[in-house]
Protein backbone atom coordinates (compact mmCIF):
# COMPACT_ATOMS: atom_id res chain seq x y z
CA UNK A 1 0.00 0.00 0.00
CA UNK A 2 3.03 2.07 0.46
CA UNK A 3 4.18 2.08 -2.56
CA UNK A 4 0.41 2.22 -4.34
CA UNK A 5 0.34 5.76 -2.03
CA UNK A 6 3.89 7.40 -3.21
CA UNK A 7 3.07 6.54 -7.08
CA UNK A 8 -0.61 7.70 -6.69
CA UNK A 9 0.86 10.94 -5.19
CA UNK A 10 2.17 11.63 -8.99
CA UNK A 11 0.37 13.46 -11.91
CA UNK A 12 0.01 12.44 -15.18
CA UNK A 13 1.05 14.51 -18.40
CA UNK A 14 0.20 14.44 -21.40
CA UNK A 15 1.01 17.35 -23.92
CA UNK A 16 -0.29 19.16 -27.33
CA UNK A 17 0.91 22.64 -28.72
CA UNK A 18 -1.14 25.83 -28.88
CA UNK A 19 1.57 28.10 -30.12
CA UNK A 20 5.12 28.26 -32.11
CA UNK A 21 8.83 29.57 -31.20
CA UNK A 22 10.24 30.88 -27.87
CA UNK A 23 7.45 31.46 -24.89
CA UNK A 24 4.38 29.43 -27.23
CA UNK A 25 2.17 27.35 -24.66
CA UNK A 26 1.88 23.98 -24.30
CA UNK A 27 -1.07 22.48 -23.13
CA UNK A 28 -1.36 19.66 -20.97
CA UNK A 29 -4.29 17.17 -20.28
CA UNK A 30 -2.92 15.56 -17.07
CA UNK A 31 -4.44 13.21 -14.14
CA UNK A 32 -4.33 14.37 -10.83
CA UNK A 33 -3.44 11.97 -8.19
CA UNK A 34 -6.25 10.82 -6.14
CA UNK A 35 -6.87 12.71 -2.71
CA UNK A 36 -7.77 10.44 -0.26
CA UNK A 37 -4.99 7.85 -1.44
CA UNK A 38 -4.99 6.81 2.39
CA UNK A 39 -8.62 5.53 2.40
CA UNK A 40 -7.95 3.27 -1.40
CA UNK A 41 -6.85 0.27 1.02
CA UNK A 42 -10.58 0.20 2.29
CA UNK A 43 -11.38 -0.19 -1.67
CA UNK A 44 -8.54 -2.70 -2.11
CA UNK A 45 -9.86 -6.60 -2.30
CA UNK A 46 -7.73 -9.65 -2.42
CA UNK A 47 -8.93 -12.62 -4.01
CA UNK A 48 -6.67 -15.59 -5.56
CA UNK A 49 -9.56 -16.74 -7.63
CA UNK A 50 -9.85 -13.93 -9.56
CA UNK A 51 -6.53 -12.33 -9.96
CA UNK A 52 -2.84 -12.23 -8.80
CA UNK A 53 -3.20 -8.70 -7.35
CA UNK A 54 -5.71 -6.49 -5.15
CA UNK A 55 -8.35 -4.90 -6.94
CA UNK A 56 -9.95 -1.71 -6.70
CA UNK A 57 -13.75 -2.09 -6.88
CA UNK A 58 -17.13 -0.62 -5.58
CA UNK A 59 -20.88 -1.65 -6.23
CA UNK A 60 -22.71 1.81 -7.17
CA UNK A 61 -25.96 1.78 -5.29
CA UNK A 62 -28.57 2.98 -7.56
CA UNK A 63 -31.43 4.50 -5.56
CA UNK A 64 -29.78 8.28 -4.68
CA UNK A 65 -31.67 8.98 -1.64
CA UNK A 66 -33.80 12.57 -2.32
CA UNK A 67 -33.12 12.97 -5.89
CA UNK A 68 -36.73 11.38 -7.00
CA UNK A 69 -38.08 14.00 -4.66
CA UNK A 70 -35.86 17.18 -5.90
CA UNK A 71 -35.92 16.18 -9.73
CA UNK A 72 -37.09 12.89 -11.56
CA UNK A 73 -33.86 13.11 -13.70
CA UNK A 74 -31.48 13.78 -11.18
CA UNK A 75 -30.56 10.04 -9.70
CA UNK A 76 -30.04 9.19 -13.74
CA UNK A 77 -27.59 11.87 -14.33
CA UNK A 78 -25.46 11.13 -10.63
CA UNK A 79 -25.66 7.43 -11.26
CA UNK A 80 -24.29 8.31 -15.01
CA UNK A 81 -21.39 10.81 -14.67
CA UNK A 82 -20.19 8.72 -11.42
CA UNK A 83 -19.93 5.71 -14.19
CA UNK A 84 -18.50 7.74 -16.83
CA UNK A 85 -15.66 9.43 -14.70
CA UNK A 86 -15.00 5.96 -12.92
CA UNK A 87 -14.31 4.33 -16.54
CA UNK A 88 -12.07 7.29 -17.67
CA UNK A 89 -9.08 5.29 -16.02
CA UNK A 90 -10.82 1.94 -14.58
CA UNK A 91 -8.96 2.22 -11.92
CA UNK A 92 -11.42 1.70 -9.58
CA UNK A 93 -13.72 -0.28 -11.49
CA UNK A 94 -17.87 -1.37 -10.74
CA UNK A 95 -18.79 -4.16 -9.31
CA UNK A 96 -22.36 -5.03 -10.49
CA UNK A 97 -22.72 -8.20 -8.06
CA UNK A 98 -22.05 -6.37 -5.21
CA UNK A 99 -24.08 -5.33 -2.43
CA UNK A 100 -24.58 -3.00 0.46
CA UNK A 101 -22.14 -5.81 2.47
CA UNK A 102 -19.45 -5.35 -0.07
CA UNK A 103 -17.49 -2.14 -1.15
CA UNK A 104 -20.50 0.18 -1.68
CA UNK A 105 -20.65 3.73 -2.82
CA UNK A 106 -24.19 5.32 -1.81
CA UNK A 107 -25.87 8.83 -2.78
CA UNK A 108 -28.00 11.78 -1.04
CA UNK A 109 -28.99 14.67 -2.36
CA UNK A 110 -28.61 16.81 1.21
CA UNK A 111 -30.19 20.12 -1.01
CA UNK A 112 -31.81 20.86 -4.42
CA UNK A 113 -33.31 24.45 -5.06
CA UNK A 114 -34.67 25.40 -8.80
CA UNK A 115 -35.49 29.12 -8.97
CA UNK A 116 -36.50 30.96 -12.13
CA UNK A 117 -37.47 34.69 -11.82
CA UNK A 118 -37.89 36.69 -15.00
CA UNK A 119 -34.65 36.34 -16.95
CA UNK A 120 -32.38 35.05 -13.95
CA UNK A 121 -32.30 31.50 -13.05
CA UNK A 122 -30.37 29.48 -10.22
CA UNK A 123 -29.89 26.30 -9.03
CA UNK A 124 -28.42 24.83 -6.00
CA UNK A 125 -27.68 21.41 -5.52
CA UNK A 126 -25.79 19.38 -2.79
CA UNK A 127 -24.95 15.88 -2.77
CA UNK A 128 -23.16 13.22 0.02
CA UNK A 129 -20.85 10.07 -2.01
CA UNK A 130 -20.41 7.53 0.97
CA UNK A 131 -17.96 4.76 1.12
CA UNK A 132 -18.47 1.89 2.99
CA UNK A 133 -17.27 -1.70 3.65
CA UNK A 134 -20.31 -3.45 5.08
CA UNK A 135 -21.47 -1.25 8.08
CA UNK A 136 -18.13 0.85 8.22
CA UNK A 137 -18.85 3.83 6.94
CA UNK A 138 -14.81 5.17 5.78
CA UNK A 139 -15.32 8.05 3.66
CA UNK A 140 -18.18 10.75 3.45
CA UNK A 141 -17.91 13.55 2.00
CA UNK A 142 -20.42 16.46 0.75
CA UNK A 143 -20.20 18.41 -2.10
CA UNK A 144 -22.11 21.16 -3.34
CA UNK A 145 -22.44 23.62 -6.68
CA UNK A 146 -24.57 26.84 -8.02
CA UNK A 147 -25.69 27.83 -11.03
CA UNK A 148 -26.79 31.54 -11.54
CA UNK A 149 -27.69 32.30 -15.38
CA UNK A 150 -29.12 35.31 -16.83
CA UNK A 151 -30.06 36.62 -20.27
CA UNK A 152 -31.80 38.92 -21.74
CA UNK A 153 -34.12 36.64 -24.11
CA UNK A 154 -35.89 34.39 -21.27
CA UNK A 155 -35.75 31.59 -24.39
CA UNK A 156 -32.29 31.12 -24.01
CA UNK A 157 -31.97 30.47 -20.59
CA UNK A 158 -31.18 26.68 -19.92
CA UNK A 159 -33.28 24.92 -18.69
CA UNK A 160 -33.90 23.16 -15.29
CA UNK A 161 -32.42 19.67 -16.29
CA UNK A 162 -29.50 21.33 -17.98
CA UNK A 163 -28.54 23.38 -14.78
CA UNK A 164 -29.21 20.12 -12.85
CA UNK A 165 -27.03 18.28 -15.21
CA UNK A 166 -23.84 20.78 -14.85
CA UNK A 167 -24.15 20.87 -11.38
CA UNK A 168 -24.18 16.97 -11.12
CA UNK A 169 -21.02 16.99 -13.44
CA UNK A 170 -19.34 19.36 -10.95
CA UNK A 171 -20.16 17.27 -8.08
CA UNK A 172 -19.30 14.01 -9.23
CA UNK A 173 -15.92 15.45 -10.30
CA UNK A 174 -15.23 16.95 -7.07
CA UNK A 175 -15.86 12.96 -5.61
CA UNK A 176 -14.07 10.83 -8.23
CA UNK A 177 -10.83 12.85 -7.77
CA UNK A 178 -10.79 12.14 -4.02
CA UNK A 179 -10.44 8.10 -5.28
CA UNK A 180 -9.75 7.96 -8.35
CA UNK A 181 -7.25 9.58 -11.33
CA UNK A 182 -8.71 12.67 -12.61
CA UNK A 183 -8.16 14.26 -15.94
CA UNK A 184 -7.39 17.59 -16.28
CA UNK A 185 -5.53 20.10 -17.88
CA UNK A 186 -2.13 22.55 -17.64
CA UNK A 187 0.37 24.73 -19.61
CA UNK A 188 3.59 24.62 -20.11
CA UNK A 189 6.28 26.77 -22.41
CA UNK A 190 7.58 25.38 -25.69
CA UNK A 191 11.23 26.41 -26.65
CA UNK A 192 12.56 27.98 -29.15
CA UNK A 193 13.58 26.05 -32.33
CA UNK A 194 15.99 27.08 -35.44
CA UNK A 195 14.41 28.24 -38.80
CA UNK A 196 14.92 24.74 -40.31
CA UNK A 197 12.29 23.09 -37.96
CA UNK A 198 9.82 25.72 -37.72
CA UNK A 199 7.64 23.90 -39.64
CA UNK A 200 7.04 21.11 -36.95
CA UNK A 201 4.85 23.81 -35.19
CA UNK A 202 2.79 23.59 -37.62
CA UNK A 203 2.40 19.68 -38.01
CA UNK A 204 2.15 19.58 -34.61
CA UNK A 205 -0.85 21.66 -34.45
CA UNK A 206 -2.33 19.13 -36.11
CA UNK A 207 -1.71 16.73 -33.72
CA UNK A 208 0.50 14.81 -36.00
CA UNK A 209 3.39 14.20 -33.86
CA UNK A 210 4.70 11.44 -36.14
CA UNK A 211 5.48 13.48 -38.74
CA UNK A 212 6.56 16.01 -36.70
CA UNK A 213 9.38 13.56 -35.08
CA UNK A 214 10.35 12.11 -38.66
CA UNK A 215 10.96 16.08 -39.03
CA UNK A 216 13.13 16.42 -35.99
CA UNK A 217 14.98 12.61 -36.29
CA UNK A 218 16.08 13.79 -39.96
CA UNK A 219 17.36 17.30 -39.13
CA UNK A 220 21.15 17.36 -39.73
CA UNK A 221 22.00 20.84 -37.69
CA UNK A 222 22.92 21.51 -34.05
CA UNK A 223 21.10 19.02 -31.80
CA UNK A 224 20.84 21.25 -28.39
CA UNK A 225 19.22 21.43 -25.59
CA UNK A 226 16.40 22.61 -26.75
CA UNK A 227 16.09 20.24 -29.52
CA UNK A 228 16.00 16.96 -27.33
CA UNK A 229 13.73 19.05 -24.78
CA UNK A 230 11.23 19.51 -28.04
CA UNK A 231 12.06 16.03 -29.13
CA UNK A 232 11.15 14.62 -26.11
CA UNK A 233 7.55 16.51 -25.63
CA UNK A 234 6.73 15.26 -29.55
CA UNK A 235 7.13 11.88 -28.17
CA UNK A 236 5.31 11.82 -24.60
CA UNK A 237 2.50 13.85 -27.20
CA UNK A 238 2.38 10.63 -29.40
CA UNK A 239 2.47 8.52 -26.36
CA UNK A 240 -0.59 10.17 -25.00
CA UNK A 241 -2.42 9.18 -27.49
CA UNK A 242 -1.29 5.74 -27.65
CA UNK A 243 -0.22 5.01 -24.34
CA UNK A 244 2.33 3.37 -26.30
CA UNK A 245 5.37 2.60 -23.38
CA UNK A 246 8.27 2.68 -26.33
CA UNK A 247 7.28 5.64 -27.10
CA UNK A 248 7.39 6.87 -23.49
CA UNK A 249 11.00 5.47 -22.79
CA UNK A 250 11.79 7.65 -26.01
CA UNK A 251 10.50 10.77 -24.68
CA UNK A 252 12.47 9.60 -21.47
CA UNK A 253 15.57 9.13 -23.24
CA UNK A 254 15.25 12.60 -24.58
CA UNK A 255 14.11 14.43 -21.76
CA UNK A 256 17.50 12.80 -19.80
CA UNK A 257 19.73 14.19 -22.90
CA UNK A 258 18.48 17.80 -22.54
CA UNK A 259 18.73 17.80 -19.17
CA UNK A 260 22.54 16.64 -19.25
CA UNK A 261 23.03 19.37 -21.85
CA UNK A 262 22.06 22.41 -19.33
CA UNK A 263 18.74 21.54 -18.86
CA UNK A 264 19.33 20.77 -15.34
CA UNK A 265 19.63 24.59 -14.96
CA UNK A 266 16.99 25.32 -17.09
CA UNK A 267 13.67 25.31 -14.66
CA UNK A 268 11.12 25.13 -17.66
CA UNK A 269 13.05 21.48 -18.77
CA UNK A 270 13.56 20.39 -15.51
CA UNK A 271 10.00 20.95 -14.35
CA UNK A 272 8.71 19.27 -17.71
CA UNK A 273 10.63 16.17 -17.39
CA UNK A 274 9.62 15.88 -13.79
CA UNK A 275 5.80 15.86 -14.40
CA UNK A 276 6.88 13.72 -17.31
CA UNK A 277 8.08 11.55 -14.89
CA UNK A 278 5.17 11.86 -12.60
CA UNK A 279 3.07 10.93 -15.57
CA UNK A 280 5.10 7.73 -16.81
CA UNK A 281 4.97 6.19 -13.20
CA UNK A 282 1.44 6.97 -12.61
CA UNK A 283 0.55 5.59 -16.09
CA UNK A 284 2.28 2.70 -15.29
CA UNK A 285 0.42 1.77 -11.71
CA UNK A 286 -3.32 2.66 -13.51
CA UNK A 287 -1.98 0.12 -16.48
CA UNK A 288 -1.40 -2.50 -13.36
CA UNK A 289 -3.90 -1.41 -11.59
CA UNK A 290 -6.63 -1.83 -14.63
CA UNK A 291 -5.27 -5.20 -15.57
CA UNK A 292 -6.30 -6.22 -11.95
CA UNK A 293 -9.75 -4.99 -12.20
CA UNK A 294 -9.72 -6.32 -15.74
CA UNK A 295 -9.68 -9.72 -13.70
CA UNK A 296 -12.45 -8.99 -11.73
CA UNK A 297 -14.51 -7.45 -15.04
CA UNK A 298 -14.28 -10.93 -16.66
CA UNK A 299 -14.97 -12.91 -14.09
CA UNK A 300 -18.54 -10.97 -13.75
CA UNK A 301 -19.02 -11.11 -17.18
CA UNK A 302 -18.68 -15.11 -17.73
CA UNK A 303 -21.57 -15.14 -14.98
CA UNK A 304 -23.39 -12.72 -16.33
CA UNK A 305 -23.05 -13.15 -19.68
CA UNK A 306 -22.22 -9.22 -20.33
CA UNK A 307 -19.89 -7.71 -22.52
CA UNK A 308 -17.21 -5.26 -20.87
CA UNK A 309 -18.82 -2.51 -21.95
CA UNK A 310 -22.17 -3.44 -20.86
CA UNK A 311 -20.35 -4.42 -17.87
CA UNK A 312 -19.10 -0.64 -17.32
Amino acid sequence: MKQLISLLTLSMTIVFFVGCGSGAKIVIPSYTAPKEVAKLSKIQTKDEFISDGAYLAVWLNPDVKGALEANTRLQDMLVYNVKQRLTETNFVTLDPMGSNSDVALSMKVLGYEYKQTGNKASLFLEVSFTLSRGSDEFLVKTYSDRKNRQSGDISRLPSENELASQAAKKVVKHFISDISPLKTHQRREFKSLPDELTHVIAYAKRKNYKGAIKIMQNYKGEKDMNYFYDLAILYEAEASNTEDMKLLEGASKYYEKALSLGGIDDETVVSASARFENFYNLLNKTKEQDRSNQALRNDRNSMTGNSDSEYK
